[in-house]
């Protein structure tokens, strides 16, 4: 079930664009995020860690603090018009594609061992974005999935890096 999880969850996200152009972005947005979400939660996964202690915080600081930089560093320039709407579609899409990347696709790698797992979701997580974004977006994105996928590893957690990544795309919008 796994496999086809993956498999399906990575389709849904390549196609994102064509699914845009069937109806209302903000319901269609909606909707594919819900899905993968709950399609991820789904998935049973062996020795998940969920309690918040210090190490969690530590490593959820490092990697807010690395997207930081990459915003100051990187300048860029936020949307004119900043919307509660634009911050809970970027935040749904953070903790859906955690969940399924950090959560389901580093299961099914884990077993061959933690870099696999790091690096192939990281992977993944980049290849679904260029067909949003371009290929431009490649190293970004895998430099991202690399720091969500270590955080992953770190603490055995999908939710730091699901926290980290709804910070990250609020840090794009400010």
């Amino acid at each position: 079930m796994k496999p086809a999880i993956v498999i399906g969850g990575c389709v849904l996200l390549l196609l994102r664009p064509a699914l845009l152009r069937t109806g209302p972005p903000t319901l269609v947005i909606t909707i594919l995020f819900t899905v993968l979400l709950l399609a991820a939660l789904r998935v049973s996964i062996d020795r998940e860690r969920q309690l918040i202690d210090r190490r969690w915080l530590v490593v959820l600081a490092v990697g807010v603090a690395v997207f930081a930089s990459g915003r100051v560093l990187g300048g860029g320039q936020a949307p004119a018009m900043l919307s509660a709407r634009l911050v809970a579609l970027n935040s749904l899409a953070a903790v859906a594609e955690e969940a399924f990347f950090r959560r389901v696709v580093y299961a099914v790698l884990a077993p061959v061992g933690a870099a696999y797992a790091v690096v192939g979701a990281a992977s993944l997580f980049a290849l679904v974005h260029v067909t949003v974004y371009g290929v431009w977006v490649l190293p970004i994105d895998l430099a991202a999935g690399l720091v969500f996928g270590w955080q992953r590893w770190a603490t055995n957690s999908w939710s730091v890096p699901a926290a980290t990544h709804v910070m990250a795309n609020v840090l794009v919008v400010v």
